[in-house]
């Protein structure tokens, strides 16, 4: 059976019910599972052949659902989000005690951003606000761009895929993580360094690569 295509409405329904949808970003596509179901995050682990105690990025719907998953930031996080949301840039911020050690690897910070993509952020609102936004591939393997990637990638396992129209590829989420004054690229990606030093006060350091949602 193909996987197939799912409306926001029946994407909701299968996330609500535990499962796992992929959906569009605005650079690869991501997997989507609800934070708060351990089962759905056990699941979606085990569909990327994921390494246990890796931490899983969240996107919101709007920025107001930060603080459902997010401690108090400082002034300069909060400028920075201002700046750069809706956009591909994930931060990493102190975690609510609540918030699921699958999602956090343990630490005490998860990563979330606000999607520039339309899709993402209706998703993401109609699940309630927060969804998981790991990249749609196995560990190892490309990110995918199209719906068909998606299901060589999955042929079994996730619900469905939202949309399935093409996204654009190309560089991941920049992921940064702010410390005191410093904001460390922990991965380079689509915001620039020289954005990054117009939107932060203090220090950039370079210290990341890699690839993903």
């Amino acid at each position: 059976m193909i996987v197939p295509v799912l409306t926001i409405a029946l994407a909701t329904a299968a996330l609500r019910r535990g499962e796992v949808v992929a959906y569009p970003t605005e650079t690869f596509y991501g997997l989507g599972a609800l934070p708060t179901d351990r089962e759905a995050l056990l699941r979606l682990i085990a569909l990327k052949r994921r390494d246990e105690g890796k931490p899983i990025s969240l996107i919101l719907g709007r920025m107001e659902m930060l603080s459902t998953v997010a401690t108090t930031l400082t002034p300069a996080i909060v400028r920075l989000i201002s700046l750069a949301w809706p956009g591909p840039l994930t931060v990493v911020v102190p975690a609510r005690p609540e918030v699921d050690p699958i999602i956090t690897g343990g630490t005490d910070t998860v990563a979330v951003r606000v999607p520039s993509h339309a899709e993402a952020r209706i998703l993401a609102d109609a699940a309630g606000g927060v969804i998981t936004a790991t990249s749609a591939n196995q560990q190892g393997s490309t990110p995918p761009t199209t719906a068909d990637e998606v299901r060589e990638q999955f042929p079994e396992g996730i619900a469905g895929i939202v949309g399935g129209e093409p996204t654009t590829g190309g560089a991941p989420s920049t992921l940064v993580r702010p410390q005191g004054r410093q904001l460390i690229i922990l991965r380079s990606g689509v915001i620039t360094p020289g954005t990054l030093r117009e939107w932060w006060s203090g220090e950039v350091i370079e210290a990341g690569g890699g690839s993903g949602a």
